[in-house]
């Protein structure tokens, strides 16, 4: 019997691309991360994995994390300024420390709004091709799917 274990970290950008200071992992409680050379300090937050609609025309996420007047802050400059979110999902070995093994999926969203209920601030996502003009960064990369034609 194998042990499964996915790992989320969740970096902000503003809309041309340029990185904010903030970025968080999910999974190493405590310590900061290195992953794809960027930082991310630990934060208790739940990805909910991207859904797409039948007709592939939009694609949507929820982040959810404890309610703090930080993160209110955070997410309302986010959703206000249409910042991105870059999403990579890991797959991490259980038997050494919450290794990384490899990448599950990467995605890049638009921030489109935020709700809370008194504990927890619900973030929703959407892909960034719902915004007119935008361009996605959405990718697919060989470590990710395998052999791409040239």
């Amino acid at each position: 019997m194998s042990t499964l274990a996915i790992g989320t970290y969740i970096r902000l950008l503003q809309q041309d691309g340029t990185p904010t200071a903030y970025a968080w992992q999910n999974f190493h409680q405590g310590s900061s991360r290195t992953h794809n050379g960027n930082s991310y300090d630990f934060a208790g937050f739940a990805y909910s994995g991207g859904s797409i609609d039948l007709e592939s025309a939009s694609i949507s996420a929820t982040i959810v994390m404890g309610l703090s007047q930080l993160s209110l802050n955070i997410f309302i400059e986010a959703a206000d300024n249409r910042y991105l979110m870059e999403v990579d999902s890991v797959w991490l070995d259980p038997e050494n420390n919450l290794a990384e093994t490899t990448i599950y999926t990467s995605d890049v969203y638009t921030v489109l709004g935020w709700d809370h209920d008194g504990s927890r601030i619900s973030v929703a996502l959407g892909s960034p091709l719902l915004a007119v003009g935008a361009q996605t960064h959405r990718r697919l990369t060989p470590e990710l799917v395998g052999s791409l034609p040239p």
